[in-house]
């Protein structure tokens, strides 16, 4: 009980011991200077940005709109500070709203564009804000919107942007979900429309079968249904293929045969994994001339050469590179 009380004592004189008492006496004047500046800041006139949503309401279900209202308007309210402060509080229950109704602007046409003046954009705002609250200024300070009846043609998406691949793969395949879209607009716009298209973008270094997201291409006065599309890209890698391949002579004269050592040749390459087991070895054709071999005095070995390569096949090795060989002399003749 003793220690509880010489506790209690010693913080007693921590809290009102002479230093204790000037940081006490300072820290009140300091909360009662604030307050003078408060209410004092709260008395003057200031401004303030606020930001309003905009929605537009009574659509018919047969309309579509095409280019749609920017989501807030930027409005510069002035009033005493006081008055904004409570504003700001309530915004936090209830937040800005500017209600446009379709109906009073639809022309009853299949399609129209429409544009309202900054002075309805006031008249609008008066009506949500108090009596006591000057509206100083507001942005954008014309809101247009445009729509149409209905009017829609279904065309395919076509991809816009690059697909790269790493050193080691190759793009095996690009698939768009959905491979067309609905698209809204104007007739005159869509008479002209033979495809849509995704936004231009990269993607670098693909080295597995991905999955993307990308919008379409935003243009004025048209809408898409929907709007994003998936792109399904199937990725391989290259591998090496080595299939021993005949050398053989061409143009010979019929008595005259072309005999090699070894008599075949290793061929290796690169190929995409995809077409592994569609490359093989009649595919290329290693061979000589009859008349390439009596230009060639100064060797007695034969450097192979392909004459033929498959499409897609890069990174090409021959080994060995040269054969011993000779011309065989078939019917009575002597070998050269």
């Amino acid at each position: 009980m003793s220690k509880g009380k010489n506790r209690f004592k010693q913080w007693k004189d921590k809290l009102f011991g002479h230093k204790s008492h000037e940081l006490l006496v300072f820290c009140f004047f300091l909360a009662v200077s604030f307050g003078f500046w408060l209410l004092q800041a709260l008395n003057e006139t200031l401004l303030r940005e606020v930001n309003v949503r905009m929605e537009l309401e009574n659509v018919p279900s047969d309309v579509v709109i095409i280019d749609s209202l920017p989501p807030t308007l930027s409005v510069t309210l002035q009033n005493r500070g006081l008055a904004l402060a409570r504003h700001s509080f309530s915004t936090l229950f209830r937040p800005n709203r500017l209600k446009i109704d379709f109906s009073k602007y639809d022309t009853g046409k299949n399609e129209a564009e429409v544009s309202i003046p900054s002075s309805e954009i006031q008249r609008m705002l008066g009506q949500i804000f108090v009596a006591s609250m000057k509206i100083q200024s507001f942005r954008p300070d014309t809101i247009r919107f445009a729509y149409n009846h209905g009017l829609s043609r279904k065309l395919p998406v076509k991809f816009a942007g690059e697909l790269k691949a790493h050193q080691q793969n190759y793009i095996q395949s690009i698939r768009l979900e959905p491979d067309s879209v609905k698209v809204f607009a104007p007739a005159s716009v869509l008479d002209t429309m033979h495809a849509v298209y995704t936004e231009s973008v990269l993607f670098d270094e693909l080295h597995e079968p991905s999955s993307f997201t990308v919008p379409l291409r935003h243009q004025k006065l048209l809408k898409y249904e929907p709007s994003l599309v998936s792109i399904k890209v199937g990725v391989g890698y290259y591998t090496e293929k080595t299939v021993k391949v005949p050398i053989i002579g061409l143009n010979f004269p019929a008595e005259k045969k072309l005999r090699t050592f070894p008599a075949q040749a290793n061929i290796t390459f690169r190929i995409e994994s995809g077409r592994y087991n569609k490359i093989s070895a009649d595919d290329f054709v290693l061979a000589t001339t009859y008349e390439e071999l009596l230009q060639n005095t100064e060797s007695s070995k034969l450097e192979l050469h392909l004459k033929t390569v498959p499409e897609g096949v890069s990174n090409v090795r021959i080994s060995p590179r040269e054969v011993d060989y000779l011309i065989e002399q078939i019917a009575g003749g002597t070998g050269e």
